[in-house]
């Protein structure tokens, strides 16, 4: 079973999402990072400037739509990209509690994964890692941004959960390009969402191919 490549967006404005989108049209899925800010020091719509997810229902209901939620107030945001049309949540384990994760799980009819900041003890994230569908380890340190080197320490993070939960799906978020999907792919990860190095190429979809091809 092939292993699925993943454009990401940070959406500038809604008309920049839609312009992007229009773009990756050649996907069969599309991870959407919102951040408001506060969670972490930048900020994307739909927070600056303001806007409602709803507005882009229209242009990503023709995809597999995964949002990760980078923001303060993680619940009163899922509930509206929910409404949205979103297939996949990533929830952050900074900014929930494992009791309200874990009602949210099994309310939610989506599937939801659970990140964690790299330097965020593993003991921490371990909790939610039982109750979330999937998990999103990070590839690089500070989040919220595209185009930054590796952290590391995403090797023993992919490692530490293959060996407590070994069915647990593993997504990577962060530093994933021709440099490094390959290592990411052999140490274990299952599914890789790639910012600047689609997004940002000068043809997405044949960067999109190309990464494909180097791990299926």
């Amino acid at each position: 079973m092939s292993k699925p490549i993943v454009p990401a967006v940070i959406p500038a404005s809604l008309n920049e999402l839609r312009n992007i989108l229009g773009k990756l049209v050649f996907s069969p899925e599309v991870h959407v990072d919102v951040v408001d800010g506060q969670f972490v020091p930048s900020v994307s719509w739909p927070y600056d400037p303001y806007g409602l997810p709803l507005e882009i229902k229209s242009v990503t209901d023709s995809f597999t739509l995964e949002v990760d939620l980078m923001v303060e107030e993680p619940l009163p945001a899922a509930r509206d990209w929910l409404l949205t049309g979103a297939d996949m949540l990533v929830l952050h384990v900074e900014s929930i509690s494992v009791a309200d994760f874990k009602r949210f799980v099994d309310d939610c009819k989506v599937s939801v994964g659970i990140a964690a900041l790299n330097d965020t003890a593993y003991a921490d994230l371990k909790p939610y890692l039982e109750v979330a569908d999937y998990a999103q380890v990070m590839g690089i340190a500070q989040i919220g941004a595209q185009g930054k080197g590796q952290d590391e320490r995403v090797f023993s993070r992919i490692s530490q959960i293959k060996n407590d939960f070994p069915k647990c799906p593993i997504t990577v978020d962060g530093s994933v390009n021709l440099t490094t999907i390959k290592k990411l792919s052999l140490a274990g990860a299952d599914r890789f969402i790639c910012g600047s190095a689609i997004v940002g190429a000068e043809n997405p979809k044949s960067a999109y191919l190309e990464l494909r091809e180097a791990i299926n």
